[in-house]
């Protein structure tokens, strides 16, 4: 059962859609050029604006400049969220607060669409700052594939892997594959001197699967020269495609259950071993093994557990040839087995390490936070820097100058990099309409506003302006 909404979001969502209802009979029609002949006069339905943008993206190798202007103008045509145009009003006194949220998300998504025609095009042209710009806000509106890998080209043709990869092992997780997501994450894993796009791609399919308690390890794992097993005197991880290792409590309380557990999950394919808590405590561990009439050799050597990061009673599944493994604390699970699975799977043709692997460990970094609402509540724009312009803006608005602020966000906006883009610079000119006295207006382009990135804070600030004054 769906858990009920506040009051006063249920009134304000409801209101909107009664609102947009009567906006959608008097707006303004938008102008578009088609393809070829005459300038055509009338209103541009979300079909006719997706149709646009993907005619500007055939054409762009032909005519980079004129798919740009094209699919810049198929986003700006549709720039006003129209409820009316994603579904239909219902009858008097049916519930519209579901219809009105429904239509906002397939808005979201047709924008998705258009914002990444756009940013598409700007790679194309190399201008990948501005690309990241557009596809970032697809990425956020309505995930694609095409638009996502392109995101990730454009995070490293500027030099951002960091960006990049979280962009592709989330392609990945969702069990995306195939030749142009492998061509540019091996272009990322090169940039970035890590040793295995392979080992990436285990990675985020790991991560990724449902229900499970899993930790990733980087390797390589540099083990004791002295490790060895119980039956041979030399280990090496690249003996086996797959290594499973147990690690087992000093007081083997947990052996029998775990051994039992293991024995019925496991492949005979995958190469098991039994790691004791302590060089000298696998008397008992021995014994079970024995119980069980499993032969699982014992892995031996001081500080295998360290190398691993592998804590008593958890398993840990190393594959790639101890590049890459997955650790499993607890009891073994019959889950385990989607582990090994993901180690049993080839997507890329590689030596191992690669050619530019730097020798160090793999550090990934975390892509920096997007900024947030300035305190004044102003919307900025995806990127650092920030440009004067905007500082000047937010300090017009601060200093009670809102006419000032509007035509400074109003020209950021007219600039061709994205920086403040379509959604957010009329947050910002919303809030300076409010600030001014002209609330009605302010929510009116509230009202029409249903892509941004601050999306609730829009909401807020509709709820804010209130409903129309009567006469």
């Amino acid at each position: 059962m769906r858990p009920a909404r506040s009051l006063t979001r249920q009134v304000m969502v409801g209101s909107c859609l009664v609102l947009a209802f009567q906006l959608g009979a008097q707006a303004p029609t938008v102008q578009r050029r088609p393809a070829t002949g005459p300038r055509a006069v009338g209103r541009t339905s979300p079909e006719d604006a997706e149709r646009m943008a993907a005619e500007a993206l055939e054409k762009v190798a032909a005519d980079p400049g004129g798919a740009l202007s094209q699919a810049r103008e198929a986003l700006a045509a549709t720039v006003d969220f129209e409820p009316t145009a994603f579904v239909r009003a219902g009858r008097k006194g049916e519930v519209v607060e579901d219809d009105y949220l429904a239509a906002r998300d397939a808005y979201r998504k047709h924008r998705a669409r258009l914002h990444a025609a756009v940013g598409r095009i700007y790679a194309e042209r190399g201008d990948h700052g501005t690309a990241v710009r557009y596809l970032r806000r697809a990425e956020l509106l309505g995930p694609e594939r095409a638009a996502a890998i392109q995101l990730a080209a454009s995070f490293a043709a500027l030099g951002r892997a960091a960006e990049a990869q979280v962009v592709l092992a989330g392609l990945v997780g969702v069990g995306g594959s195939g030749p142009d997501l492998v061509a540019v994450l091996e272009k990322v894993v090169d940039m970035a001197g890590w040793p295995s796009a392979q080992v990436e791609i285990d990675r985020a399919r790991t991560l990724a699967l449902p229900g499970l308690r899993v930790e990733w390890r980087d390797g390589p794992f540099d083990l004791p020269k002295e490790t060895r097993l119980s039956t041979a005197p030399v280990f090496k991880l690249a003996d086996a495609p797959v290594n499973l290792i147990y690690a087992a409590e000093a007081s083997c309380r947990s052996c029998s259950e775990d051994v039992e557990a293991l024995r019925k999950a496991v492949p005979p394919s995958v190469r098991t071993l039994v790691l004791p808590e302590g060089q000298d405590s696998d008397h008992a561990l021995r014994q079970v093994l024995g119980l069980f009439k499993v032969s699982w050799p014992v892995l031996i050597g001081p500080g295998v557990a360290r190398v691993l990061g592998a804590p008593p009673r958890s398993v840990v599944i190393v594959g790639r040839g101890g590049w890459g493994a997955a650790l499993m604390p607890g009891a073994p699970r019959p889950e385990l087995s989607k582990v090994i699975d993901v180690f049993g799977r080839a997507d890329v043709s590689e030596p191992m390490p690669r050619p530019g692997w730097n020798r160090r460990r793999v550090e990934r970094g975390a892509p920096a936070p997007l900024p947030g609402l300035r305190p004044e509540g102003l919307a900025p724009g995806d990127d650092e820097p920030v440009p004067a312009e905007f500082e000047a803006a937010v300090s017009a608005y601060r200093e009670k100058r809102p006419a000032e602020a509007m035509k400074l966000f109003a020209a950021l906006a007219e600039r061709q990099d994205g920086w403040l883009l379509p959604a957010e610079a009329r947050f910002d000119r919303a809030l300076c309409l409010h600030a001014l006295g002209r609330r009605e207006e302010a929510r009116k382009l509230l009202l029409r506003t249903g892509d941004s990135r601050f999306q609730d804070a829009v909401d807020r600030a509709l709820e804010a302006a209130g409903s129309a004054r009567r006469p």
